[in-house]
């Protein structure tokens, strides 16, 4: 794949051009050594002839061989046998509803680290690659609020706590609203924001909650970027039916990570495919770790047809592959993207 064109193609696809099909395949680090064990010392972006660049704004210090903290006084379990590499926030900082002003119950978010963000940033504008260049928070409103919480009693507060609840989301998007403030004038084309929402049932917090809660919240972020002419790519795992029409009505360009497990592809495409975008569908939960790699290619060019038409996708795994998916299989995925070509009527 000509490295020039790896941008342009993302773009057509966000903006429901014809071509060919971009793709994506992430990996954890334990992947990395996998595949380095059965190919050599070899690139994975080059290999998998991905197409996009993530910059995260995620930086942390080791405590000990399993524990880290984050940039927001997280910490992190990362003892992980599963082979991935994100971890399990432990020990909530914020043990009660109490507010201090602008302290909850001795806990402050911090004021963001620019210096770091700008680096970031600067990372993206320097590329040579032709990528599709995206600045990423992760872990962001309700995700960081639970971590600092505890999501057992984060989703109580929701009930019992709202004014707690929303200082505390409050607090974390002014942190958010000045980190963009301090990238968005830098080259690259998309913000890229996580936050899971969804369990495979439907969303964990309920479609209310989350229009009263986090809806505000991620409004104001989707709108600082879109000003400054940024795509917005969401991921956000689970079943969001319910709230994807709202996303489209605040601007969001690209859903990632749509599960398959979850969602009719068909439905899905017919239902909201001609406003958003969408990156994934090839499930790594239930299809990827078992299949064949010529079930795989089968699976993508079924999966494009539906959700390439006139359009508007990104073919990708649902999630960062780990080492439990057999290599010619995430091949299989790279493989499919350079043999299918797509038209918009």
């Amino acid at each position: 794949m000509d490295k020039t064109l790896k941008r342009d193609l993302v773009i057509a696809a966000l903006e429901h051009k014809g071509g060919k099909v971009p793709h994506q395949i992430n990996y954890t680090v334990p992947y990395v050594k996998k595949a380095q064990a059965e190919l050599g010392n070899v690139n994975l972006e080059e290999v998998f002839q991905n197409t996009m660049m993530l910059a995260k704004y995620k930086k942390t210090k080791t405590l000990s061989e399993t524990t880290e903290i984050d940039i927001m006084g997280l910490k992190w379990n990362k003892d992980s046998a599963d082979g991935g590499d994100v971890g399990m926030p432990m020990e909530p900082p914020i043990k009660s509803a109490e507010l201090f002003g602008d302290k909850f119950d001795g806990y402050s978010v911090p004021a963001p680290d620019l210096d770091f963000a700008r680096a970031q940033a600067k990372s993206l504008a320097d590329d040579t690659q032709g990528m599709f260049r995206m600045f990423g928070i992760t872990f962001a409103l309700y995700e960081r609020a639970w971590g600092l919480r505890g999501m057992e009693d984060l989703l109580m507060d929701f009930l019992c706590e709202p004014v707690f609840v929303k200082a505390l989301l409050e607090r974390i998007t002014e942190h958010h609203l000045a980190l963009l403030d301090a990238v968005l004038g830098y080259d690259f084309e998309a913000v890229y924001f996580a936050d899971d929402w969804g369990s495979q049932r439907g969303l964990i917090m309920g479609a209310d909650t989350w229009r009263k809660f986090i809806a505000p919240c991620f409004k104001r972020i989707v709108e600082k970027a879109k000003l400054k002419g940024k795509y917005v790519v969401l991921h956000s795992c689970g079943d969001n039916t319910d709230i994807i029409g709202d996303w489209i009505d605040m601007g969001v360009d690209c859903y990632q990570t749509v599960q398959p497990e979850i969602y009719d592809l068909d439905a899905l495409k017919q239902n909201f495919g001609a406003h958003i975008s969408f990156y994934g569908a090839i499930s790594t939960q239930q299809f990827m770790p078992f299949a064949t790699a010529a079930e795989v290619k089968g699976q993508c060019f079924k999966v494009m047809d539906i959700l390439a038409k006139d359009g508007g996708y990104i073919l990708s795994p649902t999630h960062n592959i780990t080492p439990d998916i057999p290599l010619e299989n995430a091949l299989a995925v790279r493989d499919a993207a350079n043999e299918y070509t797509y038209s918009v009527i």
